[in-house]
């Protein structure tokens, strides 16, 4: 009785350290990887002044905790002695006879119990750390799934339209009246070449995420028929070496790995690395200059012989160099490919 609003204090100091070291670790996360930006802008004492009071608050939750495990402690470690003192005044007052026989059973019954008395807040503490996790990860699985496009079975028609979007809608927060995108009419035709040129903001990397079924859709009716293979406008580059980025997860065909490499040129960037494409990338690519992780996810999506090719934006993290040699890679990989559909997302039309 006496441990129950102890325990419910814990689980609340427990639920608020989670949630405040949550938010510390991405702020750290987050300036840590923008480092680059960080000082050259000199944002440093901000971002460092920001993080320090998360630590605060961190701190004092923290701190809050340790506390009321500290209480429990003292409340089951005293256990022992202060039942035993009370159950012998109580027998004193009620003059119930104290003889060596009850005394010393009694005792010896207490002992037993002593230890996994002593041992309750610490099991204590680990249910209700696991309540906790257990709690996140319930409203993680419980999260609402994303209304999957619908994949009919993919006709004549189909084959030759791959993407058709009659009327549609999209929207990240699932609000019909809060929609990113409305009324979107799209057809394409196997093989062509499609160029989206929009404002900064207008909606089309949410264009191409609906068309990967990653946007909740509000209305309408959206078909995609066939592989898709995504170029990211960021460069995404998991941990591995080069040939692992780029096979990612499929089998090894030698010719057609090669003439990967030959069509994104990556054969000299291979030549100048210290073990060739099994030299082990750092997390995030972080020892590949921009145009290298652009070439390198363009690599990685053209080895998965797709049907529909969907280029978010690549140009727009590398400098006008790097951005004229990968667009003259992309031309080379259009012409190589001309049954193909492939679309290309740009804030800027290319002359």
């Amino acid at each position: 009785l006496c441990n129950a609003p102890l325990a419910k204090l814990q689980h609340r100091f427990q639920s608020k350290l989670m949630e405040a070291t949550d938010a510390r670790l991405k702020a750290m996360s987050e300036s840590l990887v923008h480092m680059k930006v960080l000082k050259l802008y000199a944002w440093e004492g901000h971002f460092k002044k920001a993080i320090e009071e998360l630590r605060e608050v961190e701190y004092r939750w923290l701190s809050a905790f340790q506390l009321s495990r500290a209480y429990n402690s003292v409340l089951f470690w005293s256990s022992p002695v202060w039942v035993s003192a009370v159950t012998f005044l109580t027998c004193y007052f009620l003059e119930i006879p104290l003889d060596a026989s009850n005394v010393f059973t009694f005792i010896a019954t207490l002992r037993l119990v002593q230890d996994p008395i002593r041992a309750i807040p610490e099991v204590l503490g680990v249910v209700v750390q696991a309540k906790v996790a257990f709690t996140r990860i319930e409203k993680f699985l419980g999260a609402p799934e994303l209304n999957g496009r619908a994949k009919e079975k993919c006709s004549s028609v189909a084959i030759s339209y791959p993407v058709a979007m009659n009327s549609c809608g999209f929207s990240w927060c699932e609000d019909p009246l809060k929609p990113n995108l409305k009324d979107i009419s799209l057809v394409v035709k196997a093989g062509e070449k499609v160029a989206i040129c929009g404002e900064v903001g207008s909606g089309k990397s949410t264009l191409l995420a609906a068309m990967l079924g990653e946007v909740p859709r509000t209305q309408g009716t959206i078909q995609v028929c066939g592989k898709i293979a995504y170029v990211s406008q960021n460069a995404w580059i998991q941990t591995g070496t080069v040939q692992e980025n780029i096979l990612f997860g499929s089998r090894m065909d030698s010719q057609r790995y090669q003439e990967t490499l030959a069509r994104c040129s990556l054969v000299k960037d291979l030549e100048m690395l210290p073990y060739g494409d099994d030299t082990e990338i750092g997390e995030r690519g972080v020892n590949l200059s921009g145009g290298q992780k652009q070439r390198l996810q363009l690599a990685r999506a053209l080895y998965q012989d797709a049907d529909i090719y969907l280029l978010d934006d690549p140009f727009s993290a590398v400098d006008a160099h790097t951005a004229t040699s990968l667009f003259n890679v992309k031309i080379t990989i259009i012409s190589s490919f001309a049954e193909c559909l492939m679309i290309l997302v740009g804030n800027c039309c290319l002359n």
